[in-house]
């Protein structure tokens, strides 16, 4: 691996660490090299707070008149919460910024790259990086220029496709590995969404629980790379292999209400919860139960005007792209995953296949349905992933596109 690369995939490895607690900003990487070694590096910070440019560029403690940088995603050129990074960069007398991808942000696309340029800043273009980036941006970039979450419907199911038993039964279907991935996933999600019959029969607490696992587990993971077939995901590897420190927990999100509601529940915790209902089931249960009312107005809840499933999904995602969920994980229910399937807001299928049958049970996907197979949604930049036992299926309902120029070096 030559220089350009190894520095370079530092930095994405830096956005990866950052994801899951830059939002609604993007997870962003930057390593600054002078004299052939590494002076600084920083990612992203918290929403408001400096960039990975600008936090490496204060960090360095040296002179950088000359130095290269290397970062995950185009500096902004704009002022936000905070002044642009390009400024910085050129302020610093940083002589070249090498980036695998322009950023899909319209105030910034090409911008950031032309306002270096004009500085006399060399700006190089990795594309040979650029898959990889695009792997850890897909969330941002629909985030910004549709205003909502991507969204990631994640299933343990069987052979067969069951996602429990047909008494609802469901632990557990994959494996204990299997289990630490999908904990993994939590802690780089701003969201994790369930239904109301997840909330009722399972009690969740959808909170993010690595240290709850073995060392045997966790030594599965650092023993070796995963073994990849389809495309080589940078965000699946990196789940696979990278320590996932000083985690965010993420927002617990339930759709629907129950017909009593247990404040013991473990997803009242803590305040980080909201539930989401049509108006109009709330007042069926208010006419329903007087005694509601009083438990409805302490809950966090969010009334919801849809007359279906299909746009109540759109409105919550609406919603939750308003308080700057930019990635959304949905965890349980077939029912709940159908209508945002049905509602085109489901943007990545993770599927953990295990290796039974159960003959009979409920499906991972209750949606309306194609009537024929060449009307089935096809899925792109596919990748599969042994986890012992278990078989990992990861797509994408579209590919990662993102713009790039001609690599210079």
């Amino acid at each position: 691996m030559d220089d350009h690369k190894k520095y370079m995939l530092q930095a994405l490895k830096i956005a990866f660490d950052r994801m899951g607690k830059t939002s609604p900003n993007p997870p962003v990487g930057s390593v600054i090299v002078k004299s052939g070694a590494v002076v600084s590096a920083a990612g992203t910070g918290a929403y408001g707070e400096s960039h990975a440019e600008a936090s490496a560029i204060s960090g360095a403690g040296v002179d950088l008149t000359g130095a290269d940088m290397y970062v995950s995603l185009e500096p902004c050129n704009h002022y936000g919460k905070t002044p642009p990074c390009t400024a910085a960069i050129i302020k610093a007398g940083i002589s070249r910024v090498f980036i695998p991808l322009k950023d899909p942000n319209p105030l910034v696309s090409g911008n950031g790259v032309a306002g270096l340029k004009a500085a006399g800043v060399e700006v190089v273009f990795m594309e040979d990086m650029a898959d990889y980036a695009a792997d850890l941006l897909r969330h941002f970039k629909k985030f910004i220029l549709q205003h909502k979450p991507f969204v990631l419907s994640k299933s343990a199911m069987t052979l067969d496709g069951r996602i429990a038993a047909k008494t609802g039964d469901s632990r557990w279907i994959s494996s204990e590995n299997s289990r630490f991935i999908s904990h993994k996933l939590r802690a780089k999600v701003d969201a994790v969404i369930v239904g109301r019959n997840t909330f009722i029969h399972d009690n969740p607490s959808l909170a993010v629980r690595l240290d709850s696992f073995s060392v045997a587990v966790k030594e599965y993971f650092s023993a070796a790379p995963p073994v990849m077939c389809g495309r080589d995901n940078f965000f699946l590897k990196s789940l696979f292999v990278e320590e996932i420190s000083d985690v965010r927990m993420p927002l617990r999100v339930v759709i629907g209400l129950p017909g009593d509601i247990d404040m013991a529940s473990n997803i009242f915790s803590d305040d980080n919860y909201l539930f989401f209902e049509k108006h109009s089931a709330v007042d069926r249960l208010v006419r329903a139960d007087r005694s509601m009312a009083k438990k409805l107005g302490s809950l966090q809840l969010v009334p919801v005007d849809a007359e279906s499933p299909v746009e109540e999904a759109r409105l919550i995602c609406d919603d939750l792209g308003r308080r700057g969920v930019m990635f959304a994980m949905v965890e349980g229910g077939g029912r709940l995953a159908g209508s945002l399937f049905d509602a085109g807001e489901i943007d990545q299928f993770f599927y953990i296949i295990a290796p039974k049958v159960a003959g009979n049970g409920i499906p991972c996907l209750a949606a309306t349905g194609a009537d024929f197979i060449v009307d089935a949604l096809p899925l792109h930049d596919v990748t599969i992933m042994p986890v012992k036992d278990d078989l990992v299926y990861n797509g994408y309902k579209t590919p990662a596109h993102f713009e790039r120029a001609v690599r210079r070096i």
